[in-house]
């Protein structure tokens, strides 16, 4: 057992709590087999917190559970850490930037949100190809989702359930008043416990295994106090936004079962979230506090599941091998929304007459639902047939100028088309009416590249890059614009070198948090 001996009250500046943390999170990392890119992750998270922490580790005198959230990580400070981590994240390989399927799990989670007081948390929801069972939440509003868990859920009221049980570890601000706790206690290894509560569930409570066996129970009990407060705000967010509440035990006992089955292969969900016979009990009597609800899952939530399906689960061939199988035996919308997946599954093979054949059927039955005239657009597309994409996209995009994932798929057509003047055009000016929505300078980049707007395109891709946390890649991308100013506009040059500038100093602001490590 690895005890550090590490007090609060000896660390003289955040510099030396820093390191102290850092090589804890390393030890901890290393005995419980965080992956790399996990582990990578973590790391930003913890050094982007470290004013926060720092604070908590000074402070002798605790105040109100509440307060102390508020005081240790305040609400920017939070969004801080979440928006670091989606930049890792969007550097994953297997991150989903599949546009239609982060719309679905947005719109679905902001329905869910909207009766959760999170009190300006905006919600943000991401998508990992991962066959684990698991979910988890970031602070700032960042919730992530795996592939495999999606597709085990049987109704959207179960994957609504995880949704509401995630927002409420975010509503509940269950970090800072980890942190809070683990101050409360005057914890004489402090470094270790912060490091353990930031690696969060079952790893947290490995990591305090390092520290002292006094910690153990205290950080499971507080771990298994939050899984319950997060179980039961989960489930009147269920209620309250129209879903049926049983279906939170519904899924627990399912994960149960997944456990029974092999014990060496425990869903990832159960180790961030311990789960209890007690939880499953009190999640099956907490919901007769709430009438009987019948809720069908929605057809967005089927072509949803039967899209993961199709492209991001396994072999287009063992993809389709099972899709055949459902639509054999299904009826009505679960019919459609299995053929509509094996329609896409036949694409990934380009046998597009086959694929063509599959989605007509539903096109005609469904000519207002978007997944499906998305689906006959990269048909067509991807067949050679480009201007009929062009012609499906254009019509959408008027008939839904509310749903901006729609111009991703516009803007790719376009320029596959030959138009990449107009792409350009729909690109700028929707990143004037939606910043956030960077993924948009990846296509302006692209424009601008068929267009031989070079220093255009490796400005925009360079906005791209510093979205995502890449700075020194952002920069080497305006030094090329810089190189590529042909008609040598000093006005061009200087907006280029003063964004240089900022970008210079993010990239320093990083190196010192890494090398305080």
């Amino acid at each position: 057992m690895v005890n550090t001996g590490l007090n609060y009250r000896t660390f003289g500046d955040s510099k030396l709590l820093t390191g102290m943390i850092f090589r804890e999170l390393k030890i901890i990392a290393k005995t419980c087999l965080v992956t790399r890119n996990i582990y990578r992750i973590l790391t930003i998270i913890l050094l982007s917190g470290m004013p926060a922490v720092y604070k908590a580790v000074q402070a002798d005198n605790l105040p109100e559970l509440g307060e102390a959230a508020t005081q240790y990580l305040n609400s920017q400070q939070e969004e801080d850490i979440g928006q670091q981590f989606l930049r890792e994240l969007l550097g994953q390989e297997n991150y989903v930037s599949d546009p239609e399927l982060r719309d679905y799990l947005n719109q679905l989670g902001r329905k869910i949100g909207l009766n959760a007081g999170l009190r300006g948390i905006t919600l943000h929801f991401n998508l990992l190809q991962e066959n684990e069972l698991n979910a988890f939440a970031v602070p700032g509003g960042y919730i992530t989702f795996n592939t495999g868990l999606l597709l085990t859920t049987e109704t959207e009221s179960e994957l609504a359930s995880v949704v509401g049980h995630e927002i409420a570890h975010l509503s509940q601000r269950h970090l800072p008043r980890m942190v809070a706790k683990a101050q409360a206690a005057k914890l004489p290894t402090t470094a270790a416990i912060i490091a353990s509560i930031l690696l969060g569930g079952q790893a947290g409570v490995a990591g305090v295994t390092l520290a002292s066996a006094n910690v153990i129970s205290n950080q499971l009990a507080y771990t298994r106090e939050f899984e319950r407060e997060a179980d039961a705000i989960g489930m009147k967010l269920l209620a309250d936004s129209g879903f049926d509440p049983k279906a939170m035990a519904d899924f627990f006992n399912k994960l149960q079962r997944f456990s029974a089955v092999s014990s060496k292969d425990v869903p990832e969900f159960l180790r961030t979230h311990p789960l209890s016979y007690t939880r499953i009990a009190e999640s099956e009597s907490r919901q007769s506090a709430y009438p009987a609800t019948s809720h069908n899952s929605s057809f967005e939530f089927l072509l949803a599941k039967a899209k993961i399906r199709a492209i991001y689960w396994g072999r287009a061939e063992e993809a389709i091998g099972i899709l055949k199988e459902e639509v054999a035996k299904e009826q009505g919308v679960e019919k459609d929304a299995s053929q509509y997946g094996l329609a896409i599954a036949t694409t990934r093979l380009r046998d597009y007459t086959a694929a063509k054949e599959m989605i007509m059927p539903l096109v005609i039955k469904y000519p207002e639902t978007p997944a499906i005239q998305i689906a006959l657009a990269e048909i067509s597309k991807q067949s050679g047939a480009t201007e009929d994409a062009v012609e499906i996209y254009q019509k959408l995009v008027e008939q839904h100028p509310e749903k901006t994932y729609i111009k991703y798929y516009y803007l790719d057509t376009l320029i596959e088309h030959g138009d990449a003047l107009a792409a350009k055009k729909i690109a700028r000016h929707q990143l004037r009416r939606t910043p956030d929505e960077f993924r948009l300078y990846r296509s302006l980049a692209r424009a601008n590249v068929e267009l031989d707007n070079l220093v255009e395109a490796h400005q925009a891709d360079a906005e791209y890059l510093a979205a995502i946390g890449r700075y020194r890649a952002a920069i080497a991308s305006l030094k090329l614009a810089l190189r590529d100013n042909a008609d040598n506009s000093q006005y061009l040059s200087q907006s280029i070198e003063s964004r240089i500038t900022s970008l210079e100093r993010l990239a320093a602001d990083v190196k010192q948090r890494q090398d305080q490590g």
